[in-house]
């Protein structure tokens, strides 16, 4: 929270600077002029993936010395752990823009299977056995 926080700061000096040309669009991460050669119209459009991946996100998987998966992957990566951690499913399917929970079982299906051995390790310990 506190790194997002200070993150937020930056962009609004550059709102403040380019207030008649920047796009608020309420975006964390968003164009702004710094790392390329942009034009005012672009100003706080979203980033495109190819920038998010290559010039974000690789240095910091490399910083982190953990194996690389793509920008995408980290949201899979979200809704596995929070299932498997006993998110309720309606939670997760909100979190990932999901219109009904049936897609987010759908997908997310190959967490389930470890989770029905857990809810049959609690049954049993409820029950005294």
């Amino acid at each position: 929270t506190r790194l997002l926080t200070l993150h937020k700061a930056s962009p609004a000096e550059l709102i403040l600077a380019h207030r008649l040309h920047y796009h608020d669009r309420g975006l964390v991460f968003s164009k702004n002029g710094q790392d390329m050669k942009l034009h005012c119209e672009v100003l706080g459009d979203p980033l495109p993936m190819a920038t998010l991946g290559q010039v974000e996100f690789d240095p910091m998987i490399r910083q982190a010395g953990v194996r690389r998966i793509t920008f995408h992957g980290l949201r899979h990566t979200c809704a596995t752990l929070l299932l498997k951690a006993g998110t309720p499913v309606h939670v997760v399917a909100e979190r990932l823009g999901h219109r009904n929970v049936s897609i987010t079982l759908e997908i997310y299906a190959h967490a389930l299977p470890s989770m029905q051995r857990e809810a049959a390790d609690q049954i049993s310990s409820l029950i005294g056995r």
